[in-house]
């Protein structure tokens, strides 16, 4: 698409154009015997470049002549040119063209193709886009400029229209000889050389005279507009700019339904266009639908571009002409500033299109990087990225399965020698191939139990790594048909952590299926948060369906397990976590485990800030509603019914069992009931020592009684005793954790959490889990708590029954008048109620709420709920120092002297009482700042959804379409937890021989996969999170020296905390008392007593 133009003057010359023989050695034709056909016309042009906004257009003081036929009478009796035009800034834009006119009547070939030529131009204009030319911008603008031929015949030889037309910087003088010029120019790619003959020698002079003269004219004129739109920019010499620019959305457009796209150009050529969006207004344009290139231009030849970039956003249509919706241009300073921002323009009608003034073009700008460049160039030559996918065969592959008969004609036991033997699933090791194709179940358990031979190292995190294996399941049901036949359920156990997923391979017919050491079974997890969860799902592999059906899955919660030991954990599998039943068991899962933390700090000082959405993407199906279901369960509890409303109202029932704790505390609390254990030194004489004696002190007790008599006898204190009763609730559920007898129920202590913010490194030491440690002791205890709420239930039922008894003898005396029939504590629900679905989203809402206060409460989010406590502690601190009352009774006498007191009758007169004008100004001022405030709350929202369209289209391009949601807080109704039988050990690294040093730098047993987190803006990467050692079966921590160690001593720590108490004591001594005192100065009770 041409700039618009008006011309503002021709000049014409007749001459002869000899047939070039040879353009190269300049040979042509002799103008003697050059035919009558070769006579040419050559047309000097100089065109003024006209706004190309109709807005700036009507703005303009003279409206621009319309372009007309190139060989008019008008512009041939005169010339056009203005004489007194200055060579300034501010004159428009001028665009000379050099054009060789044939005539129709001696050419009617020529005439023919041109005209044809014309007709597909025009047709193809007028109906779809035209596709971008190869040519570069003069040849594009030659060939669009094209005259039609001209009705108007010239000295009797017909119409004239021009073959050739060039813009005069692609033109030259080669050579001049008499009235020969000699001409030389660039044309659609094809450097060509002509001779031009004049009639007279004056001719040739004269038009010699001319074209020097327009080149040094317009080169003054661009000189100067090129300063004027460089201000105090100073482009380096040769500078070359490699722009990113993102076509972000556009907002109210014209139109009912418009199917938008947007198209980019720079000095009238196309450079990049989007793919419409089907019926919308408000279009957000993605990766893939073209939102997103870069624009490669010198500098310089940016800054000379008349109207800068141009990006016209148009409505696609299929059968007719696509309509312009409006445009914009971004000057060249801004873009040459602009550092990737987001910028609205308002879009405004190009010359001759329709006005509309509607909508605004959202875009973003920025110097392009490498890794930009690199990744449009991938994505433009295919539109598939290549990745590794953590679910499929990246470790060695095992001989498995194969088809159902196939199945079915194995044999998958035999007895030998008297031992029966049994086939090994997936497949043998490949090293010993011999040895381990056939095995009995004792050996079979040995060999699971064994290290694992590769490993999978996959995620984004820099927290710290989880060393997961899936050792083995146990009971699982049969879902497959024709058990009789030996086909059994076909297992795999599928694994998602945050931003990734990994799958086992998959052992046939087997209900207790062992995950050998050489195939797929362990993974390098990296963590993001510490709230998150292992999601562990056993599934039967159905290879001909398309669904895996889901057996059972659990979430391992990770939180509250030390660094630095090998678990080895039991769990039941479940259908779900978010509702009942629970009661049915799918078998169960074994898994061994171990964290690997970078840095207790730094994982404390994560959970400041709340932690993002974190989704996996999956481009099969099938392993999408395995990643689903392995997070979620089998019951979606989003989906609209009945049973999950009273799934909801079930469990906030639930929640009315912390009556019963309550009800405990309280009586162990008013009385005096030892319940904490407190080590008092002891000294001995046998040896000369001290020991260290636990002994049962009632302490809650004594806090709450010292509490409360201060605060009766103190009520400034009731603030500090408020916020500190916070930390003390806290501080409690952690000691009910800590001294319980179940291992597997105990949590980080705030202890634990005090040092690792001051020295770096907790106090938890690891130590050995046995088997079903104090199984008795647990087993007691939760006898006892089920047994004490079964009493209080059925004191409950006879109390109710009591009540019920006594309404209806009332009511046979006929005291009262009431409905019976309707029965009392019942939820009942009409399933005809149009608003039932807004209730199920509140409750969901509620319910999730409620899941995460209880877990900071019980410290299942240990980390959070220290830092609840912490902060309960410094404001309990805090307020300990300020005088309340003194706070309280001048808040108080500001309020009723101001407020009730006479200066209002002045506020009256003076601001509320106001005339209509002023009243009408101040509504109109207070809804300007609404409307101001509604558009802002508009924009943000719009930002947040074009960032997460965006993003989204990002991560299915690169990851796959179909998305799972991974929970970071943990919002599952229950808990799943280690059966007794679960065991741990302190891990101790293998001492490493030489060949396995130089295995573990050549990368073997381990394939790393990143992660599916991404960062950055318009073009995000993925994360990189360094590799994991891994040597066979013992992944170890590197250590790198050149890393510094935040990790302080303890003698370092003690010197901290030494600090902060002795600071902390000197303000308490002497800067409270002495602030309080000038406080109580200013405030005395003489200054108002006396007047």
């Amino acid at each position: 698409m041409e700039p618009p133009t008006a011309i503002k003057s021709v000049k014409m010359f007749d001459i002869t154009y000899p047939l070039a023989l040879s353009s190269k050695k300049d040979r042509y034709l002799p103008s003697k015997i050059t035919p009558t056909n070769r006579r040419r016309r050559v047309s000097v042009e100089v065109h003024k470049v006209t706004p190309s906004f109709e807005e700036d257009k009507q703005a303009s003081p003279s409206k621009p002549e319309r372009r007309g036929s190139l060989l008019s009478p008008r512009l041939l009796s005169q010339d056009c040119s203005d004489k007194n035009a200055k060579n300034d800034a501010s004159a428009p834009p001028e665009i000379c063209y050099i054009s060789i006119l044939v005539n129709t009547a001696a050419n009617p070939i020529e005439t023919l193709v041109f005209r044809k030529r014309k007709e597909k131009n025009d047709s193809h204009r007028s109906g779809q886009d035209s596709v971008a030319d190869d040519y570069s911008l003069a040849e594009d603008t030659a060939n669009s400029l094209m005259e039609t031929p001209s009705t108007n015949a010239v000295n009797g030889l017909g119409d004239w229209f021009a073959k050739y037309k060039v813009p005069l910087f692609r033109f030259d003088i080669a050579e001049k000889k008499k009235r020969t010029v000699i001409v030389s120019f660039l044309f659609r790619g094809t450097q060509y050389r002509r001779e031009f003959i004049f009639d007279t020698e004056q001719d040739a002079n004269r038009f010699c005279q001319v074209i020097e003269k327009e080149k040094q004219q317009l080169g003054f004129r661009a000189k100067a507009r090129l300063d004027a739109a460089l201000g105090d920019i100073q482009l380096k010499k040769g500078e070359r700019l490699s722009l990113l620019v993102d076509i972000v959305s556009a907002t109210d457009l014209p139109t009912k339904s418009p199917d938008p796209y947007v198209i980019v150009r720079f000095q009238g050529k196309r450079v990049h266009k989007t793919e419409h969006l089907s019926n919308t207004k408000n279009p957000i344009w993605t990766l893939r639908k073209g939102s997103l290139f870069i624009l490669n231009v010198d500098a310089l030849e940016l800054f000379e571009a008349n109207d800068g970039l141009i990006l016209e956003v148009k409505d696609h249509d299929g059968y007719s002409k696509h309509d312009s919706l409006g445009a914009i241009s971004v000057s060249p300073q801004t873009i040459y500033n602009w550092d990737g921002e987001r910028k609205e323009f308002e879009l405004k009608a190009l010359s001759g299109e329709t006005v509309y003034n509607e909508g605004t073009l959202a875009l973003r700008v920025r110097r392009a990087t490498d890794h930009d460049i690199e990744f449009l160039d991938k994505f433009n030559k295919s539109k598939k990225f290549e990745i590794k996918n953590a679910a499929g065969d990246l470790l060695p592959t095992l001989e498995t399965g194969g088809s159902a008969l196939k199945k079915l004609m194995k044999v998958n036991k035999k007895t030998e020698m008297g031992e029966t033997k049994y086939l090994v699933r997936p497949g043998p090791d490949p090293k010993r191939k011999v040895e381990t194709e056939w095995l009995t179940k004792e050996q079979i358990d040995e060999e699971a139990l064994k290290p694992s031979h590769s490993w999978l190292d996959i995620g984004s995190g820099n927290l710290g790594k989880v060393f997961v294996e899936i050792i083995k399941c146990d009971g699982l049901p049969n879902l497959d048909t024709g058990s009789s036949f030996g086909n059994l359920t076909d297992a795999f156990v599928s694994v998602v952590y945050e931003d990734c997923f990994a799958r086992t391979h998959t052992v046939d017919d087997c209900l207790s299926p062992r995950f050998m050491p050489w195939s797929r079974r362990a993974f390098i997890l990296h963590m993001m948060h510490t709230s998150s969860q292992l999601f562990v799902g056993v599934f039967d592999s159905d290879p001909h369906t398309a669904n895996d059906d889901l057996i059972g899955r659990v979430s391992v919660d990770l939180t509250n397990l030390t660094p630095n030991m090998t678990y080895t954990m039991k769990y039941n599998l479940y259908a779900s976590a978010k509702c009942n039943p629970r009661e049915e068991k799918y078998g169960s899962v074994t898994i061994r485990l171990r964290l690997e933390l970078e840095n207790q700090r730094t994982l404390l000082l994560s959970n400041i800030q709340y932690p993002d959405s974190v989704y996996v993407n999956s481009n099969n199906k099938k392993d999408y509603k395995v990643m689903h279901k392995t997070v979620h369960g089998s019951v979606d509890m989003k989906k609209y019914g009945l049973a999950n409303i009273n799934q909801y109202v079930e469990e906030l029932y639930d929640y009315l069992t912390i009556y019963y704790y309550l009800e405990d505390s309280f009586v162990s609390l008013i009385l005096w009931r030892g319940k904490s254990t407190i080590h008092f030194p002891v000294p001995s004489l046998t040896p000369l020592s001290i020991k260290w004696l636990p002994f049962s002190v009632p302490l809650h007790s004594l806090i709450a009684f010292f509490c409360l008599s201060r605060m009766v006898e103190n009520p400034d204190l009731i603030p500090s005793i408020f916020f500190g009763s916070i930390g003390w609730i806290l501080m409690a559920t952690m000691e009910l954790r800590t001294s319980g007898p179940d291992p597997w129920a105990k949590c980080k202590s705030f202890k634990h959490f005090f040092w690792s913010l001051i020295g770096g490194d907790g106090v938890i030491k690891p130590h050995d889990i046995a088997p079903n440690e104090n199984i008795e002791r647990i087993r007691e205890r939760e006898e006892a708590w089920k047994k004490r709420v079964k009493d209080a239930e059925r004191l409950a039922e006879e109390y109710a029954k009591e009540q019920e008894e006594y309404w209806k003898e009332m009511e046979e005396r006929g005291d009262i008048d009431e409905d019976l029939s309707v029965v009392k504590n019942k939820f009942t629900l009409n399933p005809a109620t149009a608003w039932l679905y807004p209730i199920q989203q509140w409750l969901g809402i509620i319910v999730n709420a409620l899941r995460i206060t209880k877990n900071i409460v019980i410290w299942e989010e240990s980390y959070l709920s220290f830092w609840f406590a912490a902060v309960s502690f410094f404001l309990c601190a805090v307020s300990l120092f300020l005088p309340w009352s003194l706070i309280v009774k001048w808040t108080m006498r500001i309020t009723v002297y101001v407020f009730f007191g006479p200066g209002m009758k002045l506020l009256d007169i003076y601001y509320i009482q106001v005339d209509e004008a002023e009243e009408s100004e101040q509504e109109e001022r207070q809804k300007s700042e609404r409307q101001e405030y509604l558009a802002d709350q508009i924009l943000q929202a719009q930002i947040m959804r074009e960032d997460n369209t965006k993003l989204r289209d990002f991560k299915q391009y690169m990851f796959g379409e179909y998305i799972t949601k991974v929970n970071i807080m943990k919002k599952d109704r229950f808990i799943d937890k280690p059966l007794p039988e679960s065991s741990a050990v302190v891990y101790k690294p293998e001492v490493k021989s030489l060949g396995s040093i130089a295995m573990q730098e050549a990368g073997c047993h381990s394939v790393r996969v990143d992660g599916q987190h991404l960062v950055g803006e318009m073009i995000p990467r993925m994360y990189e999170s360094p590799g994991t050692d891994a040597p066979i079966g013992k992944p170890t921590k590197k250590v790198d020296d050149d890393v510094p160690n935040y990790n302080d001593s303890y003698s370092v720590a003690i010197a901290k905390v030494g600090t902060i108490i002795v600071g902390a004591a000197i303000l308490s001594v002497y800067f409270v008392p002495n602030l309080l005192s000038a406080f109580r100065g200013l405030v005395s009770k003489d200054i108002y007593v006396n007047v």
